[in-house]
């Protein structure tokens, strides 16, 4: 998987020249911690900005009995190696660009078992 700015420069690429920001500014933009060693949480903006490139997503439902806690998102921050993206609302999801990462919740079979496993690793 790529790390936060070779994506960022791979989905830079991919806009028109004249739809095209800085690289600072789309860095900055569309991850949550825009630190190079941060996580790969993606913001509202990262998260429309993966859709303009040819990368696999894959979406799971967050159970509305398992509240985003934050030691939930910090875990997530640490453990996760590839963007991620959280959806709030009614409906809450969380959308995974890194088929090792969603083959494993896809095993654990929900998202609960999955944080303990990560708690583990």
């Amino acid at each position: 998987m790529l790390d936060k700015s070779q994506l960022t420069q791979q989905i830079l690429q991919g806009l028109p020249p004249d739809d095209c920001p800085a690289f600072d500014e789309a860095f900055a933009a569309w991850w949550m911690d825009s630190r190079d060693r941060g996580g790969m949480r993606l913001t509202t903006a990262g998260y429309q900005a993966m859709a303009t490139i040819d990368i696999a997503a894959y979406v799971f439902d967050i159970p509305p009995s398992m509240p985003m806690l934050p030691r939930h998102l910090l875990l997530m921050d640490r453990k996760l190696d590839c963007p991620y993206y959280l959806k709030t609302g009614k409906k809450p999801q969380i959308t995974l660009f890194g088929s090792e990462q969603a083959l494993m919740l896809t095993m654990y079979g929900d998202l609960n078992r999955f944080m303990r496993y990560l708690e583990r690793t």
